[in-house]
């Protein structure tokens, strides 16, 4: 971890970016305790924000208490993730449909999204999952349901404790990362909903693999 320099947004956000970036790259894997103490120390910052940081990392279910002052990084399971990979099929496909059915501004939407993250960096394994979620994102956005988009976000932090995005990143995969989700824009703009639900179902089928290939032993 490297000191936090004052002037990067807030120290709380500043914090909560460099441990959540180890969680994602496996710096942190799971098991790892997380001491708010010594983060401070390593952070070089007070504790305070280190607390805060850890809370918002409790709340998407990403770490867990451990001990009186402690926490510890929540393992994902084989299991855990068969259950996120089922909520997501029931919320994702859905919505892709629906833009697809809707079409227009909508669908207009989903696309524009898309340009701007296709070109957004991806250097830190954090970058990496925030461009992916943010594509998927952007299917749900355009529906303006804050009921869908409220489950949608609760499933997405919960896989921030992956590993698999550090290890996109590793691999250079990152490079092509939002040119893989082309297929998810075409079949917004396609106007065919059974098209759209069937490609956002292969797509998220396609995430659960590589999923699987980066879980721990």
């Amino acid at each position: 971890m490297k000191k936090i320099e004052l002037a990067r947004a807030t120290l709380a956000d500043a914090a909560y970016a460099q441990i959540a970036e180890g969680v994602l790259t496996g710096d942190l894997g799971p098991g790892t305790r997380l001491l708010m103490d010594d983060l401070a120390e390593r952070l070089g910052i007070s504790r305070t924000p280190v607390r805060e940081a850890l809370l918002r990392l409790e709340m998407e279910r990403v770490i867990e208490p451990h001990g009186r002052r402690g926490y510890v990084v929540r393992e994902l399971s084989d299991a855990e993730l068969d259950k996120q990979y089922a909520a997501r099929t029931a919320i994702e496909p859905f919505a892709l449909a629906e833009v697809a059915r809707v079409g227009g501004e909508v669908a207009r939407y989903v696309r524009t999204t898309f340009e701007d993250l296709s070109v957004a960096p991806q250097t830190t394994a954090m970058e990496v999952f925030l461009v992916n979620k943010a594509i998927h994102r952007a299917t749900v956005e355009a529906l303006e349901n804050e009921y869908l988009l409220s489950m949608f976000d609760m499933i997405w932090q919960t896989g921030m404790a992956a590993k698999v995005w550090g290890d996109i990143l590793e691999s250079g995969e990152s490079l092509n990362f939002a040119e893989s989700h082309r297929s998810i824009v075409e079949a917004a703009e396609s106007g065919d909903p059974e098209l759209a639900f069937r490609v956002a179902n292969e797509h998220i089928r396609a995430g659960r693999s590589l999923h699987a290939v980066h879980l721990p032993a």
